[in-house]
């Protein structure tokens, strides 16, 4: 199903992004990868899971960009944590609340975003495997 997905972003850089981005998350430990129809946007999208619990969801627009769920125990653990990106730290902090479920987008564009993002994801997988 991956392939098929992939085969329809045309968008080089994207493609190249998403690329570096699934290799990250799919060297975590139980991820699960799906594609699935994102009921905030109404697209399909790659949807990384560990454990049943939505760690990071991959939107293809106008830039590659991801959203995930901040729960109170991963947004404290964000605050604490002085490693971390400040670009990454100020958007699970400004995380918009809707129907009761805080969620935080980050934009895509540079591999120097994806580096910044991915010690953001390997933390979140950290709280959710905890």
């Amino acid at each position: 199903m991956m392939r098929e997905f992939l085969e329809k972003v045309k968008n080089p850089k994207q493609k190249k992004y998403f690329t570096t981005l699934r290799t990250a998350l799919l060297e975590l430990p139980e991820i699960q990868e799906a594609v699935e129809i994102d009921d905030m946007e109404g697209e399909w999208c790659p949807a990384y899971r560990v454990r049943g619990a939505d760690l990071v969801w991959v939107h293809f627009d106008e830039h590659l960009w991801i959203s995930f769920p901040i729960e109170p125990n991963f947004e404290k653990k964000v605050a604490q944590d002085e490693n971390l990106d400040s670009v990454a730290v100020d958007t699970v902090q400004e995380a918009e609340e809707s129907a009761g479920v805080k969620t935080a987008k980050m934009e895509i564009k540079s591999d120097a975003e994806i580096e910044s993002v991915l010690p953001l994801l390997r933390l979140r997988h950290s709280v959710l495997t905890s």
